[in-house]
């Protein structure tokens, strides 16, 4: 079994990540932009992340596709398929890659539906940025089968 932590829109919130990376074992991390800063030279193993439209180090991609135990994931902030309008474009790009699960960000709302045998997860945000609640999810992978957690901090 493989236990990744997702997490989306942390702006600026690096210190309760840490905290969570620290006191946990993650097989990997996927990190879905907003703000990479935070993220990026903290040489955490099994780092894996996009930049949102908050971010300005292109080096990092809008998408990134990972496969853990033959389970194929897309990673995407979702600003690029218009997210806060809907998920179809997004649907429809997982599709054309053959994924299994997509994960993306953006809308700072924690959500997670299957769709045409897609599970599509959003983790919400991992700040309390626009007046929210820290959001994030653990996906564990065990056998090709995906199982999601979605979890709250009321700090």
């Amino acid at each position: 079994m493989k236990k990744i932590l997702v997490v989306s829109d942390i702006h600026g919130n690096r210190e309760d990540f840490c905290g969570l990376v620290e006191s946990n074992q993650f097989d990997f991390i996927f990190f879905l932009g907003d703000l990479v800063a935070d993220v990026q030279n903290l040489g955490l193993k099994n780092l894996h992340m996009v930049r949102g439209n908050w971010d300005i180090d292109f080096r990092v991609p809008v998408e990134a596709f990972v496969d853990v135990e033959g389970v194929k994931i897309m990673l995407t902030h979702g600003h690029k398929y218009g997210v806060k309008s809907g998920i179809g474009g997004l649907i429809k790009a997982a599709k054309q890659e053959n994924c299994n699960l997509v994960c993306y960000g953006h809308t700072h709302i924690q959500d997670y539906v299957e769709v045409d045998g897609i599970g599509v997860l959003n983790p919400g945000a991992f700040s309390s940025f626009k007046g929210g609640k820290i959001t994030y999810a653990i996906v564990e992978i065990d056998d090709k089968k995906i199982n999601v957690n979605m979890l709250k901090n009321l700090k």
